[in-house]
């Protein structure tokens, strides 16, 4: 198998078990999904409704310390996978990532995988199953 060029600004981790909720900008229905994983620049869910590339997106965490919603933009859509970008500030989705970091490994416990850190770029950490990552199929 030919190894890609990583093109992504944002590492991403898998996410297990992890649901949010999002809406279409512009229209009132409000869609549960599992990620498949997630990034501090964007996620990756199998879509259950009718969607295209380009539309925007509110998608809100399902985090009890603080109310966080995030605006993003469908920049792939292959089959049923999803790939959205995040469009909020570095200072929102610093935010973003100190609240998933600090409430994720409380959701996750219940999971069969221990919860994985996000990291804002530059930061960096020793995971083993960072090459494991780099085979999924995800967005930057």
């Amino acid at each position: 198998m030919k190894k890609s060029i990583e093109k992504r600004t944002y590492d991403r981790i898998k996410t297990s078990k992890f649901a949010v909720e999002y809406k279409i900008k512009g229209r009132d229905t409000v869609y549960n999904v599992e990620l498949i994983n997630l990034g501090a620049g964007g996620m990756c869910f199998l879509r259950n409704s009718i969607l295209t590339r380009d539309d925007q997106l509110l998608v809100r965490f399902p985090f009890k310390t603080r109310k966080v919603i995030l605006n993003g933009h469908i920049v792939r859509i292959d089959g049923r996978e999803v790939a959205v970008r995040f469009a909020n500030t570095e200072e929102e989705i610093k935010t973003f990532v100190d609240t998933f970091n600090e409430e994720y490994p409380l959701l996750a416990r219940n999971s069969e995988k221990k919860g994985r850190m996000l990291r804002m770029p530059g930061e960096s950490y020793h995971d083993s199953d960072e090459d494991d990552m780099k085979n999924i199929f995800d967005i930057d």
